[in-house]
């Protein structure tokens, strides 16, 4: 009775840490034009929401106030991450991304109670706002919004940290629309309540993408497993391989958004089926299911912790 433990490396692995390493360069180059953008324009939304009492930029200046804190933060994680992994984290600090993720989104989900304060007392008693200048500053605000998610977008989507930046810029790229609604809407009719009614409806974009981020963000801090990958078909793809009698105490979960990890046991009929599992099981992971980082411990049905392993339909002898 004998159980081979080995981690499986291949070419893919090391390159897969290349290219990550690339991406976050170009994620500190986006997340520093993002945030100089965001910051001009933060000042020049917070004074003309001010200048035509429009609650609508208000909140909408509000909102990237948190966006230039969320961004700053997202440039902070995305150059800490980037440091080598040490004895004490030996994953490195690749989930300092999806902490400033989940910050990123809580964060906007407490905008929305002040914005709801204001627009609630502001519906019942609405305030003179001069609309043509405020339906110049939401364009500009809307073209300010724009050109920053360009530059995010332009180092992929697949960074949970840059996914958060953009989330950002996108609930204020709708912030901006509403405002430019709400301008049309009181330059052709008087409504003034259009003002407060677009800033609820600010917070329902708020919501929505918060809670996008947010699910994401603690679904990798448990270590759920990946939604695009499912358990029972990687156990049904492990056990499918020669001389495998059972596969147990699989485990799934991801480092990162795109950088996912697995270890598990696998039972072999024999000693001589050790080594052929091994190299068999991580090409296997690696070219059906995209996870270069596994680790698998190879046992024979001998072997003690094998018991609980052996499938529910056999009998026991």
């Amino acid at each position: 009775m004998s159980h081979g433990h080995e981690h499986a490396r291949e070419h893919g692995h090391g390159h897969s840490h290349g290219h990550h390493g690339h991406q976050h360069l170009s994620a500190v180059e986006s997340l520093s034009w993002a945030l100089g953008i965001t910051a001009v324009f933060f000042l020049v939304e917070l004074a003309g929401g001010w200048w035509t009492h429009s609650l609508a930029l208000i909140s909408d200046a509000l909102h990237m106030g948190f966006d230039m804190t969320a961004l700053a933060l997202g440039l902070f994680a995305a150059r800490v991450s980037r440091r080598p992994a040490d004895p004490k984290r030996t994953f490195g600090y690749q989930r300092v991304e999806v902490l400033a993720a989940l910050i990123n989104g809580v964060a906007l989900i407490l905008i929305t109670g002040v914005i709801l304060r204001e627009a609630y007392a502001r519906f019942f008693a609405p305030q003179d706002i001069k609309a043509k200048e405020m339906l110049v500053i939401a364009v500009v605000g809307l073209l300010s919004n724009l050109a920053a998610g360009a530059v995010l977008l332009r180092s992929g989507r697949s960074n949970i940290n840059l996914r958060g930046a953009f989330l950002h810029v996108l609930a204020d790229a709708l912030g901006s629309v509403g405002a430019i609604a709400a301008g049309v809407i009181i330059l052709q009719t008087g409504w003034r309540q259009a003002d407060p009614l677009v800033s609820l409806l600010i917070c329902a974009g708020i919501v929505v993408t918060s809670y996008w981020l947010v699910r994401d963000s603690v679904h990798i801090l448990l270590e759920s497993a990946p939604a695009h990958l499912e358990l029972e078909e990687i156990r049904a793809a492990l056990g499918a391989l020669p001389g495998v009698v059972s596969v147990h105490d699989l485990h799934l979960w991801s480092v990162t958004r795109g950088t996912e990890s697995m270890s598990g046991h696998v039972v072999v009929e024999s000693d001589r089926h050790t080594a052929v599992t091994l190299r068999a099981g991580a090409k296997l992971l690696k070219e059906r299911f995209a996870i270069t980082h596994v680790t698998l411990q190879v046992e024979t049905s001998g072997h003690p912790e094998c018991e609980d392993s052996i499938p529910p339909s056999r009998e026991p002898e």
